[in-house]
């Protein structure tokens, strides 16, 4: 499972970023590890990775414009300006597909190259013991030749999985088993989620009617200018009676966001916007929203750039605009004229201005892809991806924690293990004989050779024979021995008999070279 972990990110199909700055904010914080996936096309509106060509960064940002052919347009959720590098779809990394708060500080160094390769070679090589070419029985030589030439194969590094497995405790056999079923529903779940699009495109539909009405309205003292205290559109507003009025939306049509700005000018050439109402997001079919309009503050404007330009104040014309974005159909926008004097405001074009209609002819509408088994529903294919990841980082986590225990535990069980364990301790020597008549004490385990050495403040002394290595501590006639028969290294002989062995018995052919 590292291996596959590894590929993914070697080959630059599943990548991550740990962000930088507050270019992002707030959808990203310092610190918050990203994952993009390279896909064969980008929306407008998804987050996506490239590599700056100036400073070669990766910058993640979102697309705000542009196409795969002449380059995307990208911006900072948080930047006032647009980036001035426009990649194309070549030079993208990938769209962002799963976000992890903070984890860019504890799980960068585990998503190196570095890391991967250490998990993926501690799973492998950690859970099996070595066996070097000169501890061979020559009568097995030609049978491990054979075997050699077909563990390159992908079927042979499987089965060296699953023999290692199998020499697990039964505890680390039950881990192994439950990060196989992570890395099986990754790799599931990743298939069923990068094998399409994350979103479908639904073919467009009959055309839905928008429309926007307008209405002004303003509270009055009691006078003979109007029967009531209350004055409503379409009826003028009298400035001597007040000087500022609500006006009211309301929209019919899809669900989106809807905007107000008011255009000025007087006729002379002047003229400026002024943003009455940010955009504001709804979910159903309708919306109603009302803003004040200061009349005395949009003359004062008015007034102000007449005396900067030198000529006479005029009347100011208003155009109140409403704007409304939603999703698969253009922007639907609806004016509305308004004169002010310093006498009163009226309603250009009367009362049939007040609504303002449309029909919008929908394109093709992207939805989230959705995956199901036998027809039910299980999750949406963005979801498929995050989980997949998630699990795959499970698998590496836990295939990582099995190789490290896996690898501290296991026993020394050849002489290349312990020289490059203990080589301070190791005293090469010429292959000698028993004293005659003192007794020989076989420890079944290395470790338990140091300890006695360390205790009587003795070397250890070692040297080869034609069928073992030989380990041995001696302390005041007492000989301690470890020895590693080369016929079964991976098994441990407690010897209870001292066999002394004769001077010319130690001398061993040089192993033959296996290419």
């Amino acid at each position: 499972m590292a291996a596959i972990g590894a590929w993914a990110i070697s080959t630059d199909r599943i990548s991550y970023v740990v962000t930088h700055g507050v270019s992002m904010k707030p959808t990203y914080h310092q610190g918050d590890l990203v994952f993009v996936v390279r896909t064969d096309s980008y929306d407008i509106g998804e987050i996506a990775a490239y590599h700056d060509a100036k400073s070669r960064v990766e910058v993640l940002h979102r697309i705000i414009g542009g196409d795969a052919t002449s380059g995307y347009t990208f911006k900072g959720d948080n930047n006032a300006s647009i980036d001035i590098d426009k990649p194309t779809a070549d030079r993208l990394i990938g769209r962002a597909v799963l976000h992890i708060p903070k984890g860019g500080v504890w799980l960068q160094p585990l998503l190196s190259p570095t890391g991967l390769g250490m998990l993926g070679f501690l799973f492998v090589g950690g859970s099996g013991a070595a066996r070097t070419r000169r501890e061979i029985p020559r009568g097995r030589r030609k049978k491990k030749v054979k075997a050699m030439s077909s563990q390159g194969s992908p079927w042979a590094t499987a089965l060296l999985i699953i023999k290692a497995v199998k020499r697990l405790p039964p505890l680390l056999r039950a881990s192994a088993a439950v990060v196989a079923v992570l890395a099986g529903l990754a790799i599931a779940l990743g298939v069923l989620g990068w094998m399409k699009p994350v979103t479908a495109k639904i073919a467009a539909g009959p055309g839905t009617r928008q429309s926007m009405t307008f209405a002004y309205s303003t509270t009055v003292p009691r006078s003979a200018a109007y029967d009531g205290t209350t004055v409503t559109s379409p009826e003028p507003i009298f400035r001597k009676l007040a000087d500022t009025i609500d006006v009211q939306l309301r929209y019919q049509g899809h669900p989106g966001a809807l905007a107000l700005t008011a255009a000025l000018t007087n006729g002379t050439g002047w003229h400026t916007t002024l943003q009455l109402m940010p955009a504001q997001k709804f979910s159903g079919k309708s919306h109603a929203a009302a803003v004040p309009l200061n009349l005395g503050a949009i003359e004062d404007r008015a007034e102000a750039a007449s005396k900067a330009i030198g000529v006479e104040p005029t009347p100011v014309s208003i155009t109140l605009m409403a704007r409304v974005t939603a999703a698969g159909i253009p922007d639907f926008t609806a004016p509305l004229q308004l004169a002010l004097s310093p006498l009163q405001l009226t309603l250009t074009g009367g009362a049939a201005a007040l609504v303002v209609s449309d029909t919008a002819s929908a394109g093709p509408t992207a939805t989230p892809r959705e995956i199901k088994i036998f027809g039910q529903t299980i999750t949406t294919a963005a979801q498929a991806r995050s989980y997949a990841i998630l699990l795959l980082l499970g698998a590496l986590l836990g295939a990582g924690a099995i190789a490290l225990v896996t690898r501290r535990g296991a026993p020394l069980r050849n002489r290349t293990e312990i020289e490059r364990r203990y080589p301070q301790l190791l005293v090469p020597v010429e292959p000698m004989a028993s004293p005659p008549g003192k007794p020989v004490v076989t420890v079944d385990n290395f470790p338990a050779l140091v300890r006695l050495a360390e205790r009587y403040g003795q070397m250890i002394l070692t040297w080869r024979r034609p069928d073992a290595d030989d380990f041995i501590v001696r302390d005041e006639g007492i000989t301690y021995r470890y020895r590693i028969p080369l016929d079964e290294p991976a098994l441990h002989n407690i010897e209870h008999i001292n066999r002394p062995s004769s001077a010319g018995s130690h001398r061993r052919k040089a192993p033959t070279q296996v290419s």
